[in-house]
């Protein structure tokens, strides 16, 4: 497979009384759960979040998705955010709602419907509208919340308790924040879908609440950048940026990631046209282990462009072109285990 697999071992132990005549071993230990390994999706219409196989990671046609879990704990319908922790659980921001979702292992483990094992509810516009999540090396989650314009921080403390707890940190000022993602200096960007902009704070601007300018703002430059709604960054530093409504990737080099401007993008990658069943209104993006890049959008479509493919723009032929029957939309992308040599996302 592409991304590392994690793999469970089960050792039994047993032994005989000797000269007794009997096994005093005890009963077996069951089976670990199946580990949530694979990809992860969130769908709208209908509601649900997905997992599909590494086996299933490959080829062309419709598939069901190996896991279907719903949850009776919120509205998982629009600008659905995921993020892992490093402990395998799941997180999901449910924007209908304005509420974050935690699904321990245990609970990935099997389809069906599951409370989730934790929520964290808003307090005093702590959570408003939030679309997408970010954890940072120190194992805090970013919130955005696109519907009040901040960006809000949550300690792990804070996430193994739940409830309504205040942020420690909040800035503001954001306009309408929708998609996050840190790069490998620590720094969040941060795109905003109606300004049609994607901005950079630092680590420094992350210390403390307020309304920092960002150290980096890339605007854009003719259709460079329209309605910006997903971002990822490749191991080699390069920011992608799924354009939903122009239904292109483009990428920026990390020399243009250094100064604020309007940089015509170092590569764009056309996802309709000759590939037109590929994948409509792109929203989610994330890269595996292996450099592949994986884009969910419309009409429940998820692909895979090969790391070779992004070397130049063009409309390249996906490697994998998936289809989750039955789904109307797909929002974001999250892999278990973590890939190596990414950013912390």
């Amino acid at each position: 497979m592409r991304f590392t697999v994690l793999c469970a071992t089960l050792t039994l132990l047993a032994s005989t009384a000797a000269g007794c005549g009997y096994d005093n071993s005890g009963p077996a230990s069951p089976p670990p759960a199946p580990q949530p390994d694979g990809l992860w999706t969130a769908s709208a219409s209908p509601e649900g979040i997905l997992r599909l196989a590494p086996s299933q990671l490959s080829g062309t046609g419709d598939l069901v998705p190996a896991r279907t879990i719903t949850t009776p704990s919120a509205r998982i319908s629009t600008l659905v955010g995921m993020a892992f922790d490093e402990a395998g659980s799941l997180w999901v921001a449910s924007q209908d709602d304005s509420l974050l979702l935690r699904f321990g292992q245990a609970s990935l483990a099997t389809s069906g419907s599951t409370a989730a094992t934790a929520v964290i509810a808003p307090t005093a516009g702590s959570l408003s509208g939030p679309t997408s999540l970010a954890f940072d090396a120190a194992h805090r989650l970013w919130v955005a919340n696109r519907s009040n314009g901040t960006l809000v921080r949550f300690d792990p403390a804070q996430l193994a308790a739940g409830g309504d707890p205040a942020p420690p940190v909040i800035l503001s000022g954001l306009g309408l924040p929708t998609a996050i993602a840190f790069d490998a200096a620590g720094s969040l960007w941060v795109s905003d879908s109606r300004a049609n902009t994607v901005a950079k704070y630092s680590a420094t601007d992350l210390a403390a609440s307020g309304s920092p300018a960002p150290t980096v703002l890339l605007s854009s430059a003719a259709t460079s950048l329209v309605k910006p709604s997903g971002l990822a960054f490749d191991a080699s530093g390069n920011l992608w940026v799924a354009n939903t409504s122009l239904d292109n990737l483009v990428a920026f080099s990390p020399d243009q990631l250094v100064h604020s401007g309007s940089p015509a993008p170092h590569l764009v990658i056309g996802v309709i046209g000759s590939n037109a069943e590929s994948v409509v209104k792109p929203v989610g993006l994330a890269f595996d282990g292996g450099g592949s890049l994986w884009v969910a959008g419309g009409g429940g479509s998820l692909i895979e462009y090969a790391a070779a493919s992004l070397q130049a723009s063009g409309r390249p032929e996906p490697r994998a072109r998936l289809q989750l029957a039955g789904r109307s939309q797909l929002w974001s992308v999250a892999f278990w285990p973590k890939p190596p040599g990414l950013p912390i996302n």
